[in-house]
C-alpha cells in the first residue's frame, strides 16, 4: 500500500510540469522515503528473530534480577522443593511434583523450569502454569515436558535421569530467574543376584537442612522437628530415630522426641515429623507435649543432636533471641541470594546440620 500511494505521488508531481530541479528533489525524497522503510522492514525482521526466551532449546534465558530493594522476590518454597523434586529410584526417572512457588507477580500467566548439567547443558525443559493458593503461595501446575536435545514433547513428564552426575534446576519467569536448585543423582546398590540389586536416588539438601515449626506460629502449639531421611540401599528398613535438644549454656536438656517410634526409610528422600515431648523428670506427666512457648522462655544458643540406631546422624545448632527463634544463613530473607534462599513461611526456621 506505501509503494502504490508512493507511486501515485510520483506520477501526479512529475506530470504537473515540474522542473528537472524539482524532479531530482522529489526522486531524492523518494528514495529516502523507501530507504526508510526498508530499515523498518529490517528491523522488524531482526526482532522477529530474536529467540523466544520462553521457547523450549532457547539458548536465551532471562537473568536473574539486579533489583535490590524488593523485599519478597519471587522464590519457592522450600520444604514443597524437597518434596516435590523426586527420584523414581529403579527407573532413573526425575519428576516435579507439588512444588509451591512464593511471590509469584500476579499478572503472571506461567514460566518454565530448565534442567541442566553442571557444565551448563540443558537437558529438559518444564513449562507451567500458575494455580494460585493462599498468598504468597502459588503452586506450579506443569503441563508440558520438552526433550530439549531432541525438541520432542514428553507425555509421561518423566526426565531420564539414568546417568549419575551433578545437575541443576532453574526456575524462570518469562522475564526473570528467579531459583535455582542444585543435586546430584546417584546409583547406590550391587550386582549381588541374591540381593536388593542397583537404584537410584539423590543427594542434595535434603541430608543437610530440617526445620523447627510450630503451627501458625503460635507459640500455645507443639513443636516439631522435620527432617529428610532415607536409606542408603534399594530396599525399606526401619529405623530408631532420637532426637534430644539442649541450652549450650548450662547443657540443659530441654525436650526430646518420643521413645520407641520406629520409622521407615526407602531410597527416595522422605519427610519425617518428630513430636517433641519433655524428657523424664519434669514435673509433666512422660510423653507431653513440649509446646514452642516452652523454648521460646528462655533466650540463648541451642543444640539439636540426632542420632539413628544409636550412631549420631548430625547437629543443627539455632538460637532463640528476643523470645523467637532465629534465622541464619540461607534462611536469612532480605541478606541471603533470592536465588537460593530458604523459604520457610511464617512457621517454620530452618537450619543446615553442623
Amino acid at each position: 500500500m506505501y509503494r502504490l500511494l508512493l507511486s501515485i505521488v510520483v506520477f501526479s508531481m512529475v506530470f504537473a510540469g515540474p522542473s528537472t530541479a524539482q524532479f531530482g528533489g522529489l526522486k531524492s525524497k523518494a528514495k529516502k522515503a523507501v530507504e526508510e522503510k526498508v530499515e523498518v522492514e529490517d528491523k522488524t525482521a531482526v526482532e522477529e528473530n530474536v529467540p523466544d526466551v520462553k521457547a523450549p532449546g532457547s539458548k536465551k534465558r532471562p537473568p536473574a534480577s539486579t533489583n535490590q530493594d524488593r523485599k519478597y522476590p519471587p522464590g519457592v518454597s522450600f520444604s514443597a522443593l524437597l518434596n516435590g523434586v523426586q527420584m523414581l529410584d529403579k527407573d532413573g526417572r526425575l519428576h516435579l511434583n507439588q512444588i509451591q512457588a512464593t511471590f509469584i507477580p500476579d499478572d503472571c500467566e506461567g514460566g518454565f523450569i530448565v534442567l541442566r548439567t553442571s557444565d551448563g547443558e540443558e537437558l529438559y525443559q518444564w513449562d507451567w502454569y500458575p494455580d494460585r493458593l493462599e498468598k504468597p503461595f502459588t503452586l506450579l501446575n506443569f503441563h508440558t515436558l520438552t526433550d530439549l536435545r531432541s525438541g520432542k514433547k514428553i507425555s509421561a513428564h518423566y526426565a531420564d535421569m539414568s546417568t549419575p552426575g551433578e545437575y541443576v534446576l532453574d526456575f524462570y519467569l518469562p522475564t526473570e530467574h528467579f531459583y535455582t536448585y542444585h543435586f546430584n543423582a546417584i546409583k547406590i546398590g550391587d550386582d549381588d543376584p541374591f540381593g536388593d540389586g542397583q537404584c537410584y536416588t539423590m543427594d542434595g539438601d535434603w541430608s543437610d537442612w530440617g526445620y523447627l515449626y510450630y503451627s501458625g506460629a503460635d507459640p500455645e502449639q507443639s513443636l516439631q522437628w522435620k527432617v529428610w531421611l532415607r536409606n542408603n540401599a534399594c530396599n525399606e528398613r526401619d529405623i530408631k530415630v532420637n532426637i534430644e535438644i539442649t541450652r549450650d549454656a548450662d547443657g540443659e536438656l530441654v525436650c526430646t522426641s518420643r521413645e520407641f517410634l520406629t520409622n521407615s526409610v526407602q531410597p527416595k528422600w522422605i519427610r519425617i515429623a518428630f513430636d517433641m515431648v519433655f524428657p523424664k523428670g519434669k514435673d509433666v506427666p512422660h510423653g507431653t507435649y513440649f509446646k514452642a512457648k516452652d523454648l521460646l522462655a528462655t533466650d540463648g544458643d541451642y543444640s539439636l543432636t540426632m542420632k539413628i540406631d544409636g550412631e549420631l546422624y548430625g547437629i543443627w545448632k539455632f538460637a532463640v533471641q528476643g523470645g523467637k527463634l532465629n534465622y541464619i544463613g540461607r534462611s536469612l530473607r532480605g541478606q541471603a541470594n533470592p536465588l537460593t534462599f530458604v523459604e520457610g513461611g511464617r512457621d517454620a526456621w530452618w537450619y543446615a546440620k553442623q
